[in-house]
């Protein structure tokens, strides 16, 4: 898979901003801002820390997803709180079965024990692409075949995501996503998220 945030460090420094300026007037306390030694990482931390997360819905983080499994956005559909925008099989699939560029990335990402099926899958669809319209084309795909998206999400959800597809008991190909989404968060922000990244205990 192939991960991107699309936001910029700017737009996530001003998404962090907009969270401290939301908690700190749920406390008729924002003059606290102006004050020259004040960090709006602070405020973010202590939301954190007392679990009030509610004003983390403020920042919203936007990811550029390739090449992930049908069966795996199965799984992130199952979030709630996120927007998807999902490479259009009525609009594609011919395309992709008949372009040697996608046909190589999509195999370069595909679990290997599909391999092979990939292959003849391909063999499959384009035979049938003679007769058959992408509508009804598309109901022959297996969950493992590679599709892409764009992924809106609040600060708040992705924690949620984070904690639950990090950890071993989740699908694997969901554990990288959770952990590629991680990655992609600029250093200076990462602490939003890290205590929800699962960490393996080493006796």
């Amino acid at each position: 898979m192939i991960v991107d945030l699309v936001n910029s460090w700017d737009d996530v420094k001003h998404l962090e901003f907009s969270v401290a300026k939301a908690t700190l007037t749920c406390h008729a306390n924002c003059e606290k801002m102006y004050q020259s030694d004040y960090e709006a990482s602070d405020t973010v931390e202590k939301v954190i820390e007392y679990g009030h997360e509610s004003t983390l819905e403020h920042m919203f983080l936007q990811f550029d997803i390739q090449f992930i499994s049908r069966a795996c956005l199965q799984e992130l559909s199952r979030h709630r709180l996120i927007s998807l925008s999902v490479e259009s099989t009525r609009h594609t699939l011919k395309k992709q079965i008949f372009n040697d560029y996608w046909i190589t990335e999509a195999y370069n990402h595909i679990p290997p024990q599909c391999k092979k099926i990939f292959d003849d899958d391909i063999a499959f669809l384009r035979e049938k692409s003679k007769t058959l319209d992408n509508d009804k084309l598309k109901y022959f795909l297996r969950e493992y075949w590679p599709t892409s998206l764009v992924m809106t999400v609040n600060a708040r959800e992705l924690r949620h995501i984070i904690k639950l597809r990090s950890n071993p008991a989740a699908l694997k190909e969901f554990q990288d996503l959770a952990r590629n989404m991680y990655k992609e968060i600029p250093d200076e922000f990462k602490y939003i998220f890290e205590d929800c990244l699962y960490k393996e205990v080493k006796e």
